[in-house]
């Protein structure tokens, strides 16, 4: 029971994060608001029109092909948009007339649940977007087994129409806004970057310990890290902007370097944080480093304002004169100290004072007040781009269980073999294939995926059962009951990337609703919906155990990777303190490198934490070598950045006992990762 309630206080715990009211416009204004906005009219418009003409059956079939084609569609640019209309239009009508031959014949119904099953989920190792493709395509079949159309091809017609739709809107909105995406995902970017700032001001609190601190900062890391990646691959994969000198190309160029950098220097660290808590707490000033932090962390706050480009921005004021005056207090207490206090404290003003400058930068940026900066060096476009496998020979080389999406598309399969055939044998339950639906949305590759996302499942078609039956013991009006159901489709489009419990509430009362009023029978609808999604879920979870994907097979290899990762980063900066000839993107590459496999790591153990077994592993270890990781990451990064500082060989050389600590750390870290 402690471990359901656990799941359950950690599900609302999250939500609570992540819609701090203030930063609520950044989802209501921004792209999710659009987006969700865009997707509502563009699935209920057609419907409407079709509907007043008197072809009702139409209208909820295109309706349906413009929903399932909206969920697909993932932020990106031109290319990424007419792509995806190219692959979904032809996929999505060809599997709905598959689906609706196949009804007639119960055995072949069910091969083709398995082989839709397996398929899908195995084209998602192409990337996002088929991902998003293969997960509709399902949510497809099932769909289609719950209308039980009697004219496939007509069916599968009306279906590719909608999509067909969606997805000129979607091509027109993009032309019109070519780089929406990327100004949502930078602002995105400073907002996550603000929140792990925050969390940093924790390593300077002696009441909080630092294992806890490393704790938190690991799953903060895994975020900005991905929103780094988003970042890049928005900006770099757009080559009207990487290859044009264009004012608007510099613009977006500077604003992707500016938001690198600044995430460099928020990690870089020039000593431990035991050292500075031993150090600087005696002295009365960690207070004052957490208050600055703090205040910094609202400047990037403020950033995502400018960024998204909110109205309200002109009410709010930079907190520069607060931040000198704590600043000026430090430096002044620096002048009082000697020997190592001095030092650190001295490298924590520094290190200020750089995150300044970049703010303050990165603001002018913003302002078109930014003239006469220059970025420091080019990027090399093509290394920094994460592209996607290609070809037949990148799907057949996932044919092993070393890899985590095979075994988990036979599970699938199996699940949905097992599913159709609990359909079959209720013949008489006409929503049995809301298991099937449940199977889609709920299982997970790992368990602590498929357990957290069993939970707002289950809740969220609770809750929203509840209210669904609340507003139709309440409202007796069809038109009423049906905008209802409009907002509660809004509310899902609106949550479905933010927080699924939340998407998953806003659904099933629309769902309800509109049941009710097209088919009736209130009692059959909310029963079922309960039930089915009761034993979808239930599947769901045991068939992780039987046919398991398992975090702790590819743990140690990525311990290995964070350790050899870093040795190629301290190489580069050893070269770069060498006074040799060292190209920026090396440098930049290194990090990012080191980044994405520490992230990596962060998130696996985080996921093997919470499967069955997990406490047969050293976890002392673990947190050991995670913390020395994210230490060992930091102060990699302080000294690079240091490096980048020294103008003159004697700078250079009084870095050198910095990068015999670290070399020594990592030793340390590679001793660790051999033990797990």
């Amino acid at each position: 029971m402690n471990k359901i309630q656990n799941i359950v206080l950690n599900i609302f715990e999250n939500t609570k994060e992540k819609f701090v009211f203030r930063h609520i416009h950044l989802f209501i204004l921004g792209e999710h608001g659009g987006d969700a906005l865009r997707n509502t009219l563009a699935t209920v418009i057609p419907g409407l029109i079709l509907f007043y003409c008197g072809y009702l059956h139409e209208a909820i079939l295109i309706g349906l092909g413009a929903l399932f084609a909206s969920l697909t569609d993932l932020p990106g640019n031109r290319k990424d948009k007419l792509r995806s209309g190219c692959w979904t239009i032809p996929l999505f009508g060809i599997t709905a007339w598959l689906t609706a031959t196949a009804i007639a014949f119960p055995i072949a119904l069910i091969a083709w649940l398995i082989i839709a099953a397996f398929g899908f989920t195995m084209i998602s190792i192409y990337g996002g977007r088929f991902a998003a493709m293969g997960l509709m395509g399902l949510i497809l079949v099932t769909f289609t087994i719950g209308l039980w159309p009697t004219d496939p091809l007509s069916y599968g017609l009306y279906i590719m129409l909608g999509v067909v739709w969606y997805f000129v809107i979607s091509v027109l909105q993009v032309l019109f806004f070519p780089y929406r995406s990327l100004r949502y995902a930078i602002a995105d970017s400073f907002y996550r970057m603000a929140v792990m700032l925050k969390n940093k001001a924790q390593f300077y609190d002696e009441r909080i310990p630092l294992e806890n601190a490393y704790k938190q900062l690991g799953t903060l890391h895994l975020k900005v890290s991905e929103q780094q990646e988003n970042v890049r691959n928005l900006l770099l994969r757009e080559k009207r902007l990487v290859n044009s000198s264009s004012e608007s190309a510099t613009y977006w160029i500077r604003q992707i370097v500016g938001v690198t950098d600044l995430y460099e220097l928020l990690v870089a660290l020039d000593h431990d944080y035991d050292a500075i808590r031993k150090q600087l707490a005696p002295k009365g000033v960690l207070e004052s480093i957490r208050a600055l932090i703090l205040l910094l962390s609202d400047e990037l706050d403020l950033l995502s304002w400018k960024s998204a480009g909110s109205l309200q921005v002109t009410k709010r004021y930079t907190k520069d004169k607060e931040i000198e005056r704590i600043l000026r207090e430090l430096s002044a207490k620096r002048d009082t100290l000697s020997g190592e206090e001095a030092q650190i404290l001295a490298a924590t003003i520094r290190n200020s004072h750089y995150i300044v400058k970049c703010i303050q930068r990165i603001r002018l940026v913003l302002e078109g007040k930014d003239s006469k900066q220059h970025v420091n060096g080019q990027y090399s476009y093509s290394r920094f781009v994460a592209r996607a496998p290609r070809g037949v020979e990148a799907l057949r080389n996932q044919f092993t269980f070393r890899t985590p999406v095979f075994p988990f598309a036979l599970r699938l399969a199996l699940l949905f073999g097992i599913g159709g055939s609990i359909g079959l044998f209720l013949p008489e339950y006409h929503y049995t294939y809301w298991i099937l639906i449940t199977l889609v949305v709920v299982a997970r590759p790992g368990f602590a995926n498929t357990n957290t996302r069993n939970a707002q499942r289950i809740i969220g078609t609770l809750l929203g059962a509840l209210f669904g039956f609340v507003l139709l013991l309440t409202i007796s009006s069809p038109g009423t009951l049906l905008l209802v159901a409009v907002c509660g489709l809004f509310g899902f489009f609106f949550f479905n990337r933010i927080d699924y419990m939340l998407s998953v509430l806003c659904l099933t009362p629309g769902i309800i609703v509109a049941l009710h009023v097209y088919e009736g029978n209130m009692a059959d609808i909310l029963g079922s919906r309960i039930i089915f999604t009761l034993i979808g879920s239930l599947l769901a979870l045991a068939g992780w155990f039987f046919i398991p994907v398992r975090q702790s097979k590819g743990l140690a290899k990525l311990a290995t990777d964070v350790v050899d990762k870093g040795e190629e980063y301290l190489t580069v900066i050893f070269k770069k303190i060498g006074r040799q000839d060292v190209d920026t993107n090396d440098i930049r590459l290194a990090r990012k490198m080191a980044h994405s496999t520490l992230a990596a790591f962060s998130s696996a153990m985080n996921q093997l934490r919470r499967e069955p077994g997990a406490k047969r592993w050293n976890w002392k270890n673990l947190y050991a070598f995670h913390s020395l990781a994210y230490r060992v990451n930091s102060l990699m990064i302080g000294l690079s950045v240091a490096a980048a500082e020294a103008h003159h060989g004697e700078e250079a050389a009084a870095l050198k006992p910095r990068a015999s600590h670290i070399a020594t750390l990592q030793k340390d870290l590679q001793k660790l990762a051999a033990q797990l």
